[in-house]
């Protein structure tokens, strides 16, 4: 059942005998990134060589990497954010479609990110560059239809980088209906950690650094993940994780006594760029099927674990049969469990 207490997402029909509010909402950014590299050199008749430039275009953004996981993982999933009329988004909003997700979008001029990066013939960085929508454009957002959106939805996951007031918006109608929301802090380094914004959210999945800055730094303050998730926890948030790379990650909930940590196993690294949105996309799907949140966690490793194994930040390989097949009572897809 649906309960915040209890922590637990909704697999329970509507008061009016309606099927059950499974769907994940998403609200959150679409980012193109771009990867100029030098392919070799053109040689001239004068003898001057000239750089042959090649581009790899992907698909990012925080939001637009856990709806497509979560669409791999089978789950319903509606994304909502800002796009543009150009052919980036047409791309960006086609490969989303094409996975079975609904889109609520508001389109702009500047609705799609974009991420540059130039590398030289040795695949070193020369220069990076990120140009982001401005976040206040968001609050167009708010209104009866993304609110009939909310009400329909089993959970809302959505980047802390967001408007304030979307988000604040976002979740008085979410607690209206009772639905869970999940916050993936975004862009610290450009508005700041936005402690205040911490009652806000029922479900908080961050990264160590991340939970520092939420935290405060300061001498002799909690390092280890399993103390950021306990006072985290006590800020707000009905469940916490906090990802420690490939030290696994650790779990705190209103409900257990104290926090637990499940470690990750090494494994092959092609890239490990989304595997920490991984993780939040199959922990948030795996609580809306019913799971206890440790059992989610050990999903949300086992989507890493793929992703960090695929060139691809968001891995084609990944099912539901991946993160959810029977697990052993001691290790299982770079979980160990005890």
């Amino acid at each position: 059942m649906r309960e915040t207490q209890g922590v637990s997402f909704d697999m329970v029909a509507a008061e009016d005998g309606s099927a059950p509010r499974t769907g994940i909402l998403v609200i959150g950014s679409l980012v193109m990134d771009r990867k100029f590299f030098a392919a070799g050199m053109l040689h001239g008749t004068a003898g001057r060589g000239e750089t042959v430039w090649s581009v790899e275009r992907h698909h990012g953004g925080v939001g637009r990497n856990i709806a497509t996981n979560a669409a791999r993982l089978g789950h319903p999933v509606t994304f909502a954010g800002l796009s543009g009329p150009g052919a980036d988004a047409a791309e960006l909003e086609g490969a989303l479609t094409r996975l079975g997700v609904a889109l609520h979008v508001r389109r702009t001029a500047d609705g799609i990110g974009r991420f540059d990066v130039t590398l030289d013939a040795h695949g070193s960085q020369i220069s990076s560059r990120i140009t982001l929508p401005d976040p206040a454009l968001g609050k167009a957002l708010c209104g009866p239809a993304l609110a009939e959106r909310i009400e329909a939805a089993g959970a809302v996951v959505m980047e802390g980088g967001l408007d304030e007031e979307l988000m604040v918006w976002v979740s008085k109608q979410a607690r209206r209906h009772a639905v869970p929301v999940c916050c993936l802090p975004t862009r610290q380094a450009d508005f700041g950690p936005r402690a205040h914004l911490l009652p806000h959210y029922d479900v908080l999945i961050l990264n160590t650094k991340e939970a520092g800055a939420l935290l405060g730094r300061r001498p002799g303050g909690p390092v280890r993940p399993g103390e950021q998730a306990g006072l985290l926890l006590g800020r707000g948030p009905r469940v916490v994780v906090v990802t420690d790379g490939a030290r696994g990650a650790a779990l705190a909930t209103a409900t257990a006594p104290g926090p637990v940590h499940l470690p990750a196993e090494p494994g092959v690294c092609a890239d490990d760029t989304g595997a920490g949105d991984a993780l939040a996309s199959a922990f948030v799907v795996a609580m809306a099927a019913g799971l206890a949140p440790g059992d989610a966690l050990a999903q949300g490793l086992c989507a890493a674990r793929a992703t960090i194994a695929c060139p691809q930040s968001t891995c084609h390989s990944l099912s539901p049969a991946l993160v959810g097949a029977p697990r052993s009572r001691t290790r299982t897809c770079g979980v160990n469990r005890t």
